[in-house]
């Protein structure tokens, strides 16, 4: 088959690196497949897709709101006469979308849903357009239950088209990482660390976490990683709170594996999440995990790592304190461990490659 994924960035996020594992198996699978991106600002996962020998095309526009993307993307589809037109992300599903209306050969166009919930679902405008933009689509896949039966709420359809694929990694990646030494970190070796992997963006709560922390003996400390428009905001609360020593700010890294194994315990904590692909990393790490019980990540945090609400900074600082109990800590890094084997890659490849061809052959 020839696959095109096209996605609005190559930035920190689940889907972008869902797409880094996901597009080197499809193609060690005997597929012609090839990565194309609105914009290539913050790019962080290009190189590595790059270096695992997959091809990255960039819309000369360089940017994801030009409506000039929409013959790029036509004009790379037909070029390659691909089978199967993949998007993932908001910028990437609009932009393919209109560029369908022009493409005169029934080639399969698929979509994938990567988030329960974002700010265009406030607005009857954007419901209305939304409702045209999937329309399009042969089929719809979500990362969850979570992602599907929210997305079929917003669009008030349900069909056929509809299909759930649970996201995946490469396990070996995480379990066979290295840690640092705390101390390469900016900690000392023998404080407690607490981990966070997230954009610093409205869905995250970074600051919840750091709030957390002042209820916690002064030997824990916490290390975000990542970067976004919200990183100053956060930095300036470390601030006003007096926390600014016990918070370390890592900004973007390509070293995630061993950053998990360094942690002493990994936090997601997010209003919303599509999947949490981060939870499943920290988890195949054989680290527990900490999680805002909201839908994506409850399903996959649930029974084995601890899920708190969202907007209780002292319930989570009690989880944290929960797992220095006797034997707690090994029960929940063991548990963790052993979910974490239901969502790899290879199942997760699979499964969209059975995808393809069923609907090819329709």
């Amino acid at each position: 088959m020839k696959i095109l994924h096209i996605i609005t960035s190559l930035e920190l996020g689940g889907a972008e690196k869902l797409l880094t594992d996901l597009v080197p198996f499809q193609q060690n699978k005997g597929h012609f497949v090839k990565v194309l991106i609105l914009s290539d600002k913050g790019a962080v996962f290009k190189k590595a897709l790059e270096n695992k020998g997959v091809e990255v095309l960039v819309c000369k526009s360089n940017s994801i709101k030009s409506f000039k993307n929409i013959f790029h993307i036509l004009r790379e589809v037909k070029r390659e006469n691909y089978d199967i037109v993949h998007t993932h992300l908001v910028h990437a599903q609009y932009w393919t979308r209109l560029a369908k209306l022009f493409d005169t050969k029934k080639r399969k166009y698929i979509t994938t849903e990567h988030s329960t919930s974002n700010r265009r679902r406030e607005s009857k405008l954007m419901q209305f357009i939304d409702k045209f933009i999937f329309k399009g689509f042969d089929k719809i896949v979500s990362i969850s239950e979570a992602t599907e039966k929210s997305l079929k709420e917003w669009l008030e359809i349900s069909d056929d088209r509809f299909e759930i694929i649970y996201n995946g990694i490469d396990p070996t990646e995480f379990r066979n990482s290295l840690p640092y030494e705390k101390i390469e970190l900016g900690v000392k070796n023998e404080d407690y660390l607490l981990m966070m992997v997230s954009r610093f963006h409205e869905s995250k709560n970074q600051k919840g976490v750091i709030e957390a922390l002042k209820w916690l003996p002064v030997k824990y400390k916490l290390v975000l990683v990542g970067d976004g428009k919200l990183e100053n905001d956060v930095k300036e609360y470390c601030e006003k709170n007096n926390l600014s020593n016990r918070v370390k700010f890592l900004g973007l890294r390509r070293d995630i594996p061993k950053l998990l194994k360094t942690a002493d315990i990994v936090i997601q904590y997010s209003f919303f999440e599509g999947f949490g692909i981060t939870a499943v990393e920290a988890m195949a790490s054989g680290k527990p995990v900490i999680a805002s019980d909201v839908p994506g990540l409850r399903q996959v945090v649930e029974n084995a790592g601890y899920l708190v609400s969202i907007d209780d900074s002292k319930e989570l600082a009690k989880a944290i304190l929960a797992l220095r109990v006797e034997n707690n800590y090994e029960i929940i890094s063991k548990k963790c461990l052993e979910k974490s084997e239901n969502y790899t890659i290879e199942s997760c490849a699979n499964n969209y490659l059975a995808l393809y061809k069923k609907e090819i052959e329709r």
